[in-house]
């Protein structure tokens, strides 16, 4: 089989599995071969897409590959493990608000129920007082014209990002991702065979993007760019000047930007948007997860042209059909009346991360201030630092839970933290990280 012939000699070489560059370089010789032979090429692409696959597939079994969010879970699974044991978790690793959604969220969502007898199907682009409320707020915070059928409602921002990466990425198509990233967006390529191609940035340099190392990669054809600003887990803004020359660079290349946002709100001032950009090939995604602690609801919304949210509503009506209209009034009622209660729990949370950063300046770390979110990302000053068998030992010795580097790219010296936790366990909690890093070898 040539398929397992070729894996064999990437084997016996120490070739990657996956090597974009050369699949491309492949691909490209064997349609160029076909259009020479005067055979089809779209059955030349299809073969050739079903050798690098089954090539893969040979070598994944011979050296399976741990997924980013594989080593979340395993975290989470030993937390759930000691926590039925009686024991009390410090948790700085999970990325979820701390305050309780408003009394006004939860009233809305029992009304309901009291106002309506049937709460049936909805429209799978969600409820149209929704949509306009949110298309109204984000055209006169960006300056610009949003209409309610340019507006998605969806069940979270992971399925924001899946239904977007799935919807316009096929097999063996490019997806640019700055890292370090959230697992999420690399799970979702994976899941529809995209290629992955990371573009690192480094603490030294301040998380900042090389808008050179960029267009290199913009320029070899990818279909897709991630974008993540404020960033998880860095807590790293994309500066204006930055952020339009990247997204200049995607229009040059007819980039599809898919802009993740759901942090915006824990940042002062107001950070660059795609919104602001006017970009038809972007695709903007934010939640009422992190704003109005709404993580358990599953709700959030996407918005792009007109065109781009039919063919996004196509899965949604597929999938789940729509989002409960119970927590879409839920949703509005807090965009109409909660933002302020919202607002103040976001800044409340801001302002432990000062408390953590002022604790973190106190052991042995580096690391970049957060311009936004609740999450900073230090690297341990220690040779042949482990991220994961850290977080585990941590855990098990100081019942503190922290997120491994090395889930969010190769970045192992690296662990992340979710400051949303009380304010009175912050620094002892940052002591026992401090004292576990000294004492680690």
């Amino acid at each position: 089989m040539l398929g397992s012939q070729i894996a064999k000699v990437k084997e016996s070489k120490g070739i990657a599995t996956i090597d974009p560059d050369a699949e491309r370089a492949a691909m490209e010789n064997l349609i160029e071969s076909a259009r020479k032979l005067g055979i089809n090429t779209i059955f030349a692409r299809k073969l050739g897409e079903l050798l690098i696959e089954q090539t893969i597939g040979i070598q994944n079994a011979l050296r399976p590959k741990q997924s980013k969010d594989q080593l979340l879970k395993e975290i989470f699974e030993l937390i759930q493990k000691l926590t039925s044991q009686g024991k009390k978790i410090t948790r700085l690793e999970i990325g979820e608000p701390n305050f309780p959604a408003s009394k006004l969220a939860v009233r809305e969502l029992s009304a309901t129920f009291r106002k309506k007898k049937i709460v049936g199907y909805g429209s799978s682009s969600g409820l149209l007082e929704l949509r306009t409320t949110l298309a109204a707020e984000l055209s006169a915070t960006h300056h610009t014209k949003i209409e309610p059928d340019q507006v998605l409602i969806t069940p979270g921002g992971r399925f924001a990002i899946f239904a977007t990466i799935s919807t316009f990425l096929s097999e063996l198509e490019r997806v640019i991702i700055p890292q370090p990233a959230w697992p999420a967006y690399e799970e979702c390529a994976d899941f529809v065979k995209g290629r992955i191609i990371s573009i690192r940035t480094e603490l030294a340099d301040r998380w900042d993007i090389d808008t050179g190392k960029l267009e290199e990669e913009l320029r070899k054809g990818a279909k897709m760019l991630v974008m993540n600003s404020p960033c998880n887990p860095t807590g790293k803004v994309i500066a204006a000047k930055k952020f339009h020359e990247i997204v200049n660079l995607a229009r040059k290349y007819d980039t599809i930007v898919l802009s993740d946002e759901v942090y915006d709100r824990y940042t002062h001032p107001k950070p660059p948007s795609v919104l602001d950009e006017e970009y038809e090939n972007a695709i903007y995604v934010n939640s009422f997860s992190k704003q109005f602690s709404l993580t358990g609801w599953r709700i959030a919304y996407l918005v792009s042209t007109k065109e781009t949210a039919l063919k996004l509503r196509r899965l949604i009506q597929t999938a789940i059909t729509c989002v409960p209209e119970f927590i879409q009034r839920a949703a509005l009622i807090e965009l109409q009346k909660g933002r302020h209660e919202a607002q103040s729990n976001v800044d409340r949370i801001m302002k432990k991360m000062e408390l953590t950063c002022s604790e973190l300046d106190k052991i042995d770390v580096s690391y970049y201030k957060p311009d936004g979110t609740f999450y900073v990302f230090p690297k341990a000053n220690k040779p042949k630092f482990d991220s994961v068998n850290f977080a585990k030992k941590l855990l098990q010795d100081q019942l503190v839970s922290i997120s491994p580097g090395k889930s969010y790219g190769d970045y192992n010296e690296f662990f992340r933290l979710a400051v949303t936790l009380p304010e009175n366990k912050i620094s002892g909690a940052i002591r026992a990280i401090g004292k576990a890093i000294d004492a680690w070898s």
